[in-house]
C-alpha cells in the first residue's frame, strides 16, 4: 500500500474515532432555520434587553448569551435549552462567580473554583446550561475588578428573560418547534403508543440510570428515536407485501346497506368491522362494532348496572315511514377518509399497513387495487399472526447458523 494512502487512511480513522462528533448532521432546511432563528432571536432579546424597566447598568449585553443562544436557537428541545436550565444555569454560576471572585484573591483559583461549584450546583439542581461556565468566569472577574454585585446580578436576570423572551417568540413561530418542550404540540393530547418492542418510559429512565452519566435528549426525543428507528428497521427486513397477508375478498356492505343487516353479516362472519365500498368497489368506509354503540345510550337495570341490549336492537330496527329520527343505514355511522379512514395498495409493504394499525390508531386496514377497488383487508389478528411468523422463522435460521 501507498504510504501516502496509509497515512491518509490512519488520519482519517483517529479523526472520525477521537475528533468528530457521532451525531447526525442538520439537514439543510435545519441549518437555515436555525440561523434565521438566532438572528430573529438575537434581535428581539436586544428589543426587550433595551426596553426592560430597570438602571442602564443592569441592561448590558453579556457575553456568555451568546453562547446561550447558539442552544436556544439551534437545539431548542434540549434539555440543556429549556427555561429552568436558562435560568439557573445563568444565576447560579452569576452569584457563584461573583462570591469567588470577592473573597477569594487568588485569581486563578477564584476562577476554578467558580466554574467547578457551578457544575457541581447546576448538576445537583438539573439546570446544566453550558453558558453557566463562562458566566462564572465574568461574574468573577467582575467583582476581582470592584463592580457592584447588585448591578451585576441584575444583569444577569435581565440577559436571562430578555432571551427566555426571545426563545419563545421565535421557536414557536417555526413549523416543527416548540418551546419550552413541555408545552403541547397539539390542542388535544395524544395518548402515548406501546413502541414496536414493547420499551416503555420507565425502560428508558432506568437504562439512562444505569448509564450515570448526562444525555444532551429528553426522554421523550429518545422514546421517538427508538420508534422510528424500529420501524425502519421494520421496513427494511419485512418485506411481505400487503397483497400476500390480507383476507381476500371480505365480506362487505355498502352505503345504503342496513344496519340490522350489517349487524347480522358481523354476527354471522365472527367479524368485528365491515368495509364499505360503492358501486364501482371503491372503499368509501369502514363499519366497525363501535360504531354501533356510538348511537346506543345504556339504561340502568334495577340493581344499578348498565344494560345496552334493549338499545341496540331498536337501534338496528327499521323505521317505519320516510322520516327516523336515529341512523337507518351504514353510511351514517362508518368511518370515512375525511375522518382519517386510510387504505393500503396491493403492492405496498406490510410496513405501510403496521403503521396506521399501530400509530395510526386504525381497527382495520382496507387494501385496495391500482384503480381503488377493494381487494381485501388486513386486520391485527393478521398483522400479528405474520409478525409472530416472521419472528419464528429468524429464530429458526439463527439456530441453523
Amino acid at each position: 500500500m501507498n504510504p501516502v494512502r496509509h497515512v491518509h487512511a490512519a488520519l482519517d480513522r483517529f479523526a472520525r474515532r477521537y475528533l468528530f462528533a457521532d451525531a447526525a448532521p442538520l439537514s439543510p432546511h435545519e441549518r437555515w432555520r436555525s440561523a434565521i432563528a438566532a438572528l430573529l432571536g438575537v434581535l428581539i432579546f436586544e428589543g426587550v434587553l433595551f426596553v426592560l424597566p430597570v438602571s442602564a447598568d443592569a441592561r448590558r449585553l453579556l457575553a456568555p448569551l451568546g453562547a446561550s443562544s447558539v442552544i436556544l436557537f439551534a437545539l431548542p428541545h434540549s434539555p440543556l435549552a429549556q427555561p429552568w436550565s436558562v435560568v439557573g444555569g445563568l444565576l447560579l454560576p452569576a452569584l457563584v462567580g461573583f462570591a469567588c471572585g470577592r473573597w477569594i484573591p487568588v485569581n486563578y483559583l477564584a476562577v476554578g473554583l467558580a466554574v467547578a461549584i457551578s457544575v457541581w450546583l447546576m448538576a445537583w439542581l438539573r439546570c446544566l446550561h453550558p453558558p453557566g461556565g463562562a458566566m462564572a468566569i465574568v461574574m468573577a472577574a467582575a467583582a476581582a475588578q470592584g463592580l457592584d454585585a447588585a448591578s451585576s446580578i441584575a444583569a444577569t436576570g435581565a440577559n436571562a428573560l430578555a432571551m427566555l423572551i426571545a426563545a419563545t417568540a421565535v421557536n414557536n413561530l417555526l413549523p416543527g418547534r416548540r418551546y419550552p418542550l413541555c408545552s403541547p404540540a397539539v390542542s388535544t393530547p395524544v395518548p402515548a403508543r406501546r413502541s414496536p418492542a414493547g420499551v416503555q418510559h420507565p425502560d428508558l429512565a432506568a437504562a439512562l440510570t444505569e448509564l450515570d452519566t448526562y444525555l444532551d435528549v429528553s426522554e421523550n426525543d429518545l422514546a421517538q428515536v427508538f420508534q422510528r428507528a424500529a420501524r425502519h428497521a421494520f421496513h427494511r427486513h419485512v418485506l411481505l407485501r400487503c397483497g400476500d397477508i390480507m383476507e381476500a375478498t371480505p365480506v362487505r356492505v355498502e352505503f345504503a346497506t342496513g344496519l340490522n343487516e350489517a349487524w347480522r353479516l358481523m354476527n354471522r362472519h365472527s367479524l368485528a368491522m365491515l368495509p364499505v365500498v360503492d358501486r364501482g368497489q371503491r372503499v368509501i368506509g369502514l363499519l366497525r362494532l363501535e360504531d354501533f354503540l356510538r348511537h346506543v345510550e345504556p339504561d340502568r337495570d334495577e340493581s344499578g348496572g348498565l344494560r345496552i341490549g334493549d338499545n341496540v336492537r331498536r337501534l338496528l330496527r327499521p323505521t317505519p315511514g320516510p322520516h327516523a329520527s336515529k341512523p337507518e343505514v351504514v353510511g351514517q355511522i362508518m368511518q370515512t377518509p375525511a375522518e382519517g379512514l386510510k387504505s393500503v395498495a396491493t403492492e405496498e409493504g406490510i410496513a405501510a399497513a403496521a403503521d396506521l394499525l399501530g400509530e395510526g390508531g386504525q381497527r382495520g386496514v382496507p387494501v385496495v387495487d391500482e384503480a381503488g377497488r377493494l381487494t381485501g383487508i388486513i386486520t391485527p389478528a393478521t398483522m400479528t399472526a405474520v409478525l409472530f411468523q416472521h419472528e419464528a422463522l429468524d429464530y429458526v435460521q439463527a439456530d441453523k447458523a
